[in-house]
């Protein structure tokens, strides 16, 4: 299956994720800090999950997986300790939204990368599945080569990059400037 990097604006978008356990708490944290809103669909969930649901950050359908589930969703995520339950979550859910298979990649059409978040930074690397293993050691030594302080330089970088965008500077020159700019951060390290 090919894929392609790809950042998604899921503020306001409905997610929906079938399975309470450890991995759907995984997703549901990256899902909550996009903005979606979510809910979860399962028997049972984690006190994590349940901790959330208490304070209103997420809904909880406390029932096993119907395909009615994921009517209004835009992004579905089968994270059940079940491979026939999520297989059935797949099939349900049509070609109109995002759908990630936990256990099988193959049956969704998006998997969710490691990430690090450095401000308006970040590096996202996946094996396809191969190795999530190695795609955190690769994210650990992103970690130890792009410390916090990144977070602060790309947000010096986008401010003169706006106030570039509304000077009067010949296009050339305004991307001269960032391209030195760039340069001065690695001159820096």
């Amino acid at each position: 299956m090919a894929h392609i990097p790809l950042m998604v604006n899921l503020r306001g978008r409905l997610a929906t994720v079938i399975g309470g356990g450890k991995i759907a708490a995984r997703r549901v944290r990256t899902l909550c800090e996009a903005g979606a809103q979510v809910t979860i669909v399962a028997p049972e969930i984690t006190p994590t999950l349940m901790e959330r649901v208490n304070q209103g950050v997420l809904h909880w359908h406390r029932k096993p997986f119907e395909p009615g589930d994921l009517d209004k969703a835009w992004v579905i995520v089968a994270a059940t300790d079940n491979k026939a339950t999520n297989r059935a979550v797949a099939e349900a859910a049509g070609s109109h939204c995002l759908v990630n298979v936990v256990d099988d990649s193959s049956l969704g059409n998006f998997h969710v990368p490691v990430s690090l978040n450095r401000g308006k930074l970040t590096f996202a690397v996946s094996t396809g599945g191969a190795s999530p293993i190695l795609a955190r050691r690769i994210r650990e030594d992103l970690a130890r080569q792009y410390d916090e302080t990144w977070g602060e330089k790309v947000e010096q970088l986008y401010q003169l990059r706006e106030r570039l965008k509304k000077s009067e500077i010949r296009e050339q020159d305004r991307h001269q400037r960032l391209v030195d700019g760039v340069e001065e951060m690695f001159k820096k390290e």
